[in-house]
């Protein structure tokens, strides 16, 4: 019945069809041009849990790896479609789920507690359509993603709200591939995965987003904007990912905030600015990580987060990141064991293990990185072991401007600031915190032109520490200013 309403709306040249309150049973629903669903406060679609009432339609069709799924909502090159009202969307999730039998620890697992069967649906999904709004509906207690777009452009998502099982398996608020000039605001997520996901393995790049007045509580990342890396992808991917505007969010809870992973391809003018984050999850706020691809010009601004992790920017031989700017940003760190809390694998095996990075700003194969006014605060913690602020390795034209933070722990001989080859280092403005030892270590054969300007280092024992044993000799590093 609900499908021929569909149907006859669309004869019609369009309109609305309406779910004024009560129940609605129901398998896949497919849209058509012009036609908005409209789900009343006090209406309910509820998700057939019988794969017969369910359309498997073929996605990426276009590409090296397509696939296919069970879905719900469905609509492919469609456009001006609407899914809107105060109604809920409910997809009897654990129906479509089984318990795992043990459940790993934080420090070295990730957060699922279910199994997914041999068949599920996606809630909504959208392949190739125009003109999309989804507006004040709450969808919750997803099998899987809560909303697919793959090749869609002009979409606006507003009010939205995903209340999904925080340890459900792939229960991700909204995956987004390829699409173009998207716009979410005003909008809530709670997810057993990422939030909102962001790439480019369609058949063009994912481009011109802005989001806006979100809240979020993830056991995965708020924001995960990759190339590459989705299960079903058997061969190389080289898409690309740009222009992404994210602001005025805020997080709850989460494993990762920021999370910008090239496997292959290009990610590059990505800006994040003014945002609260708690994250009760292991992990850290923000993760870039080229694999074999690049990731460039990215900005991010205005942050205060309390987490067990700071920040994690690492590139790979053969990849590229450059071009990182990190600006006013407050790090609240109450460290937790975790297995990679004091060094990265080079290279590192999975992104998946973003969960298990250091405990301190970690920068590796990096070129043109700059850091103003970063700091680094260490709250209570029972790990034993020291660890500095921050630490770069292989890094090329590094700014540490404005920069406070010292050592973790009692370790007399470690540092705020580690810098092992590192070439073409200003650090200026910076100041010393009570209890520092050494402001600066300096090692590795490959290090040079590091320049100190205008820093205030009167409660550091010393300025720096140079490490001779690698070759590091005072010409390496320069004075000027006070």
């Amino acid at each position: 019945m609900i499908q021929k309403a569909i149907d006859e709306c669309a004869a019609k040249g369009g309109g609305t069809v309406y779910f004024p309150p009560g129940t609605y049973l129901t398998g896949t629903l497919v849209l058509r041009d012009y036609v908005t669903l409209h789900i009343e406060a006090g209406a309910v679609l509820l998700t057939s849990t019988d794969k017969e009432d369910y359309l498997i339609p073929a996605f990426y069709e276009k590409g090296l790896n397509p696939t296919t799924f069970p879905v719900l909502i469905y609509g492919k090159y469609l456009s001006h479609i609407s899914i809107t009202g105060r109604g809920n969307i409910v997809g009897q999730d654990k129906l479509f789920w089984t318990p795992k039998e043990t459940i790993g620890e934080g420090w070295n697992s990730t957060p699922p507690k279910y199994w997914p069967k041999e068949w599920r649906p996606m809630m909504i999904t959208l392949d190739g359509c125009s003109n999309v709004l989804i507006e004040g509906i709450t969808i919750e207690q997803s099998p899987c993603y809560a909303g697919w777009l793959i090749d869609c452009e002009r979409v606006h998502i507003r009010g939205l709200h995903v209340l999904n099982d925080f340890y459900g398996p792939n229960t991700d608020g909204l995956h987004i591939s390829s699409c173009r000039n998207v716009h979410i605001s005003d909008s809530h997520f709670v997810n057993g995965d990422d939030s909102i996901a962001i790439d480019g393995d369609g058949s063009g790049p994912a481009e011109n987003f802005t989001i806006t007045n979100c809240t979020f509580e993830s056991s995965c990342d708020a924001f995960r904007i990759y190339t590459g890396l989705d299960p079903w992808m058997h061969n190389e991917s080289y898409g690309v990912v740009r222009n992404i505007s994210i602001s005025n969010c805020s997080v709850h809870n989460a494993a990762g905030v920021i999370n910008l992973v090239a496997k292959h391809g290009l990610i590059e003018g990505i800006t994040v600015t003014g945002m609260t984050i708690r994250m009760a999850q292991e992990g850290t706020p923000i993760f870039i990580l080229a694999e074999k691809g690049t990731v460039r010009n990215i900005q991010i601004s205005q942050i205060t987060a309390e987490s067990d992790g700071a920040c994690t920017i690492i590139g790979n031989p053969g990849a590229e990141i450059e071009g990182i700017r990190l600006t006013n940003i407050q790090f609240n760190i109450a460290a937790k064991k975790k297995i990679f809390g004091l060094e990265v694998p080079d290279p590192l095996e999975h992104y998946a293990e973003y969960h298990f990075v250091p405990y301190f700003i970690f920068l590796r194969h990096v070129r043109e990185v700059s850091l103003q006014h970063v700091s680094v605060k260490w709250l209570k913690s029972e790990l034993p072991e020291s660890w500095p602020a921050l630490k770069a390795i292989d890094v090329d034209y590094l700014q540490l401007e404005g920069f406070s933070g010292k050592q973790k722990g009692e370790e007399p001989a470690m540092p705020a600031v580690w810098l092992e080859d590192v070439k073409e280092a200003h650090v200026i403005g910076c100041r010393a915190l009570r209890g520092t030892d050494s402001f600066l270590y300096v090692t590795g054969s490959q290090t040079e032109s590091i320049l100190l300007s205008n820093n205030d280092f009167r409660h550091a024992g010393s300025a720096y520490t140079l490490d001779s044993k690698t070759g590091v000799t005072g010409k390496v590093i320069q004075m000027s200013g006070k």
